[in-house]
Formats: structure tokens, sequence, C-alpha cells
């Protein structure tokens, strides 16, 4: 049985303590930012966490082959070969189904309708708004939120990626009213550098303290780093 709170905890990793201890369990949680804001190292940062700690996920894909994503974790120091090989970790690709496709298809209702991709104690969709922008059902995507909170119930995390240069601000208003956490991410110039930042702008059921805003740069074989400087 799953516990209250996920952890996603590393040695010598900030984030864990910053974001309160974990991720508690039943979290729907939306990673929203321009492009280049980080959004999908973000997410992967949370994915290998979860993976150390224990848990099974599901990461869906709309960027990257599997080699390639294979290839970017590995750049990262985030190894997950031996969670690919025990199938602690299901990777699915849509690039090749996404790539050329100029007509708008049913992308989501076939997400839905793939079990083995919910059952994982953890589901990523980065990003969730290039299939958005590809839905050709309007009411694709309020039977698809309407899915993911009842397996959000179930207490799984549910965690999506949305790109705000590619959806209207009424898709996006959605999106965020669905959310129990709100992660906005962004890049600022600080100390005459630009540093990426997280803006935890809502945290239902919050199990532990939490910084509200996140600063973090980027490493090779490093990772995702914390940084003790605030940002402004």
């Amino acid at each position: 049985m799953v516990e209250e709170l996920l952890k996603i905890d590393l040695k010598g990793d900030e984030l864990h303590r910053r974001l309160g201890g974990g991720i508690p369990a039943g979290t729907i949680m939306l990673v929203e930012g321009d492009r280049g804001s980080g959004k999908s190292i973000f997410v992967q940062r949370l994915l290998y966490g979860f993976l150390m700690n224990g848990y099974t996920a599901s990461y869906i894909s709309s960027q990257y082959t599997t080699v390639e994503y294979i290839k970017q974790m590995e750049s990262l120091g985030y190894s997950v070969i031996p969670f690919l090989i025990r199938k602690k970790l299901i990777f699915v690709s849509l690039y090749p189904l996404l790539t050329g496709v100029s007509e708008k298809r049913k992308f989501l209702s076939r997400l839905f309708g793939e079990p083995r991709l919910w059952e994982p104690d953890v589901m990523i969709i980065d990003s969730f708004s290039s299939l958005l922008s590809r839905e050709q059902d309007p009411s694709a995507v309020r039977d698809f939120l309407l899915y993911v909170k009842k397996m959000a119930s179930l207490d799984k995390v549910i965690i999506l990626t949305a790109n705000t240069e590619e959806i209207d601000r009424d898709s996006l208003f959605i999106l965020e009213e669905a959310a129990t956490m709100l992660i906005r991410l962004s890049v600022k110039v600080f100390g005459g550098d630009l540093k990426n930042s997280a803006t935890i702008v809502k945290y239902n059921n919050a199990k532990g303290i939490f910084q509200k805003i996140i600063p973090f740069r980027v490493e090779p074989k490093v990772g995702l780093i914390v940084e003790i400087a605030a940002v402004v």
C-alpha cells in the first residue's frame, strides 16, 4: 500500500526537503512554464527520486524516443536502465506519432484506454500540452481529467507538464483548477546570471513546511541542484 507521502529523497539533494518532505499521495501536479524553463528536467528529477525510493512509475513523452530518453537521463546522472529492466519504470514515446502530424487525433482517449500505464504509483505525461494541441475532441480534455482525478483518488501521483506557449488560456485555466499542486517554472536574471526558478503556486494537502520559491540549476552527471540563494 502506498504511504501518505511519497518520498523523492536523493543523497545530497535539497529538493525533497524544499517540497515539504515528499509528494502527498493523491496529488495531481501541474508543472507549467515557457519553453526552456526546465519542465522536463524538473519532472525527470522527480521521477528518479520516486524510483530511487522504491516506487513504480510510467512516463509518457512527446519529446524523446526511448533511446534519446535513456541518454538524456544518463547525462543528468539519473540512470533509468535498471528500472526499465526490472519493469519498475514503463516508458512510452509518443514522438513517432506526433512528429509531422498536422491533423488532430484522439490521443487522450487512447491514454486512459491503456490500463497498464496507470498501474504504477506515479504517472508522468511530458508534455500534456503537446497532446492537448493535437486533440480533436473538445470533450476529451474533461473526460481525461475526470479519469485523472479517479486515479489520483487511489493514492497515485499524477504529474502533467504544460508549455504555456502551446495552449490557450482557457485550457490552461482548466488544468490549473484540476491540479492539487501547481508549480510554475521560469528563468530569471539573478546576480547577473540566468537562473531557473520553481514557484509553488498551489499545494493542497502539504504534509510539511515547503519553500514557495525554489531556485535551481542543472549540471551534467549531477542533475538538478537546488540553489541556496533566493530568486527575486
